[in-house]
């Protein structure tokens, strides 16, 4: 349902989408599911972190063939929200001890994948309003009708190729920090997948990048409404500016948001472990007395 929401929805509520309403899943498997049920979410961990490598690689894939400018990014929005579900999944308990294995590497999943939420909500929704701003003046969404901008529209193109950069998870910006930490903590948990979930990120990079050189490369524009192609506004600048700004200080400073989540996200991990041994030995005894 995602792209077609995007789609049908003004730039506005496409940016609210993305920057805010998709994060409620995973507010909510952080605050609610996992606290509640602790032992069941280790034994669905694997589905977890199955379901996030297939979004990552399924939602770049279709990115890649689509030709629809906004469609495009809210595939992008379905690929990048997967690492949030393999960051909160990476959990793995001993056989024998009942104990979580390496703790840092799941917390450092956690943290990668909350801080994966917010640093899409602002390369997503900045992605939405650059697309939202071209359209406003030609009314067209056709990736191969597009090409020419950089020379018609340049300062709107240096702002939206920063946030398509961010969004493809460029070192230096906001993308590339919870993706990477995503991709470390999954290797602890199983090679395969992590290989297949950073397969993604030469999947992003294919994706977005083509759609830069039809929409904004090339000698001229080749759709209609070519008249009313002006120089993008103060109101648009300012909205642009405020978010690649964001862009670039969460991923030149990623230490400002994970001292803020440190303690939140370190006693989640140490109360989820608290309540699989509870869980588990409250199991075991009830098993024994059946027998």
């Amino acid at each position: 349902w995602l792209p077609d929401a995007h789609v049908e929805a003004p730039t506005p509520i496409s940016m609210i989408l993305a920057g805010v309403l998709l994060k409620l899943g995973g507010y909510g498997i952080i605050r609610v599911a996992f606290p509640l049920c602790p032992y069941g979410a280790y034994y669905a961990a694997y589905a977890l972190v199955g379901i996030g490598v297939f979004s990552i690689i399924y939602g770049a894939l279709a990115a890649l063939a689509q030709t629809d400018f906004k469609r495009l990014v809210a595939y992008s929005s379905v690929s990048h929200m997967g690492y949030v579900l393999i960051g909160l999944g990476v959990w793995k308990i001993g056989e024998a001890a009942g104990s979580t294995i390496n703790r840092d590497m799941w917390l450092m999943g956690i943290n990668g994948a909350m801080f994966q939420m917010i640093a899409h909500g602002v390369s997503s929704a900045g992605m939405f309003f650059m697309v939202g701003v071209i359209y406003d003046r030609v009314h067209h969404r056709d990736l191969n009708q597009f090409g020419g901008l950089m020379g018609r529209m340049p300062l709107y193109s240096g702002l939206a190729a920063g946030l398509f950069f961010a969004g493809l998870g460029l070192p230096g910006l906001c993308g590339f920090i919870g993706e990477i930490f995503v991709v470390l903590s999954a290797w602890n948990y199983s090679p395969t997948l992590a290989i297949v979930a950073a397969s993604g990120v030469i999947l992003t990079a294919g994706y977005i990048l083509w759609a830069m050189q039809r929409v904004y490369m090339g000698s001229e524009y080749k759709g209609p409404h070519s008249e009313d192609i002006t120089p993008i506004n103060g109101r648009e600048l300012t909205v642009a500016s405020v978010l690649l700004a964001f862009a670039i200080i969460l991923g030149v400073y990623p230490a400002f948001l994970f001292d803020i989540m440190e303690n939140s996200t370190a006693a989640l991990v140490d109360s989820m472990q608290l309540g699989y041994e509870k869980a588990a030995t409250t199991l075991n005894q009830q098993l024994q007395a059946m027998r």
